[in-house]
């Protein structure tokens, strides 16, 4: 018997289970089916128009993870359809609009018990408190707007129930979901959920589609959240991008904001790593690196972090660590800072060991400290071995010995003439000759200078193209956003959100 000899009634069924994921091409398969499915078509485009890219944005509420729950227990399909999720809500009290006229589920039993029963479907939950788990959605719920407290709890519950998800922007206090913080009991609920989306034999494993992770948090100073909270899902079979603001993973500090990976025998599949604001040494680094083989696209900017953690840093360093790890890989790299304290304890002196590297984008700053291989140190610690001279910027290589022959893109954004012009001039002494004997495949090369074009007569000695920065905007951007790769992330994460309370 053929597909089109069963009765309307069986084709209908069939019809059915292949919503969402196989609906568009089976119905496709031919115009009987076509015809057939018209009703489930409509249904369909409409679940995806509405529910694929959702958040937790209601008009009368900041935050409300319970009310998506509530939406997902009245029609379940909905978490199937759901593939871009943003669970940071940033507005404000005074943007919310009035009071809506329709009944609150909150005060409706009924509804309660169904999101209840949702929630037991989840397969996490069955070997969870179930009660417990409830009364903390249910506590956490009733704190209110005005609250600091995040929907964690219901947060976890909802990831359970999202198999399709691609892109995730977690809520703004996911940072306490680790060791040490207010939140550490969601640990375990997480990692498991992550062992049931990467080994589950259930044909809808929640989270086992998940790509990006969006940041979550403002930069700034003041802001430094753990890179710990991110390790579980960083070891999703699926994961492939991570973008994060004002993260920390420091080992070596007073700061005590260290990283760890506490299963060496699972490693991240992910290939891009952007962190902006962020605030990393080469121990915390490596760690992150050894268990991320995969990465080709890294891109980093450094920020001081408040009360003065990395208030020295060490590019030569965190160089070293990426070439230890990496280098085979990386394709593209970013190196740029946007708020250094103190000194550059050791400067960036070579990216040789990067043999596949094709865009480089550096800021001038991080060459500024003496080569590791000196042995000298400047800040807090500054060093100079017995009978060595002192660096000085005239010293810095310059770009065209330091860059592989793979090289095919290279920018440069600087202050010039800070910290001084020498630096600037050391960078690119042989720029031109190397461009033509060695750097065969350099065919892009840039200074960016921030609001200035005093560096015009350097660039055009040496055949470089010199890009102003917001020169004559009536508003420039602030200098941290001079980096092309700061803005590329920008746009790709929807807006990088400047700092306006302490974290």
């Amino acid at each position: 018997m053929g597909l089109l000899d069963l009765p309307p009634e069986l084709l209908d069924l069939i019809i059915d289970v292949t919503v969402p994921n196989g609906l568009e091409s089976f119905v496709l398969s031919c115009k009987t089916v076509f015809r057939r499915a018209e009703s489930q078509i409509a249904h369909h485009n409409a679940l995806k128009r509405i529910w694929s890219h959702t958040s937790n944005a209601r008009p009368t509420r900041l935050g409300d993870t319970l009310g998506l729950l509530y939406e997902i227990s009245r029609e379940p399909i909905i978490a199937e359809y759901i593939t871009a999720l943003s669970l940071w809500d940033r507005r404000e009290e005074h943007e919310l609009v009035g009071e809506m006229d329709e009944p609150n589920f909150r005060e409706d039993e009924g509804a309660m018990r169904s999101i209840k029963s949702l929630l037991k479907s989840a397969e996490y939950y069955v070997r969870a408190d179930q009660d417990e788990w409830w009364q903390q959605i249910l506590e956490e719920d009733a704190a209110g707007d005005e609250s600091e407290i995040d929907k964690l709890h219901a947060t976890v519950a909802l990831l359970a129930l999202l198999p399709n998800i691609k892109t995730l922007q977690l809520p703004d206090r996911w940072h306490e979901v680790r060791s040490g913080e207010a939140a550490e009991d969601l640990v375990p609920a997480v990692e498991a959920l992550i062992a049931t989306a990467n080994n589950s034999d259930r044909r809808l494993r929640p989270l086992s589609s998940l790509e990006t992770i969006l940041p979550f948090v403002e930069e700034g100073y003041d802001v430094r959240v753990g890179l710990q909270c991110l390790q579980p899902l960083m070891c999703l079979n699926s994961i492939r991008n991570l973008y994060a603001v004002s993260c920390v993973a420091v080992q070596d500090d007073w700061g005590d904001v260290p990283f760890h990976w506490p299963n060496a025998s699972l490693r991240s599949p992910l290939t891009r790593i952007e962190l902006v604001s962020c605030c990393m040494d080469a121990g915390g680094l490596s760690i992150l690196l050894a268990n991320t083989p995969a990465v080709n696209v890294f891109r980093y900017s450094h920020q001081t972090k408040w009360d003065g953690l990395e208030y020295d840093w060490n590019p030569g360093e965190f160089l070293e660590t990426l070439a230890n790890y990496c280098g085979s890989n990386i394709r593209e790299l970013a190196i740029t800072i946007d708020e250094l304290h103190g000194e550059v304890i050791n400067g960036l002196s070579s990216f040789m060991r990067f043999e596949k590297l094709e865009k480089l984008e550096v800021d001038v700053i991080p060459f500024c400290g003496p080569p590791l291989e000196s042995g000298q140190r400047l800040g807090h610690n500054a060093y100079i071995p017995a009978g060595a001279s002192a660096w000085q910027h005239i010293d810095i290589p310059c770009m065209g010995d330091m860059l592989p022959p793979s090289i095919r893109e290279l920018q440069v954004n600087t202050d010039y003439p800070v910290p001084s012009e020498q630096a600037l001039r050391s960078l690119f002494k042989n720029i031109r000759d190397r461009s033509l004997d060695k750097l065969l495949l350099l065919k892009k090369t840039v200074i960016r200078q921030y609001l200035s074009s005093t560096a015009q007569e350097l660039a055009h000695h040496h055949g470089i193209t010199l890009e102003i920065f917001d020169e004559g905007v009536p508003s420039p951007r602030p200098r941290a956003m001079m980096p092309e790769w700061k803005r590329e992330f920008d746009s790709t994460v929807g807006g990088i959100v400047m700092s306006t309370v302490d974290q």
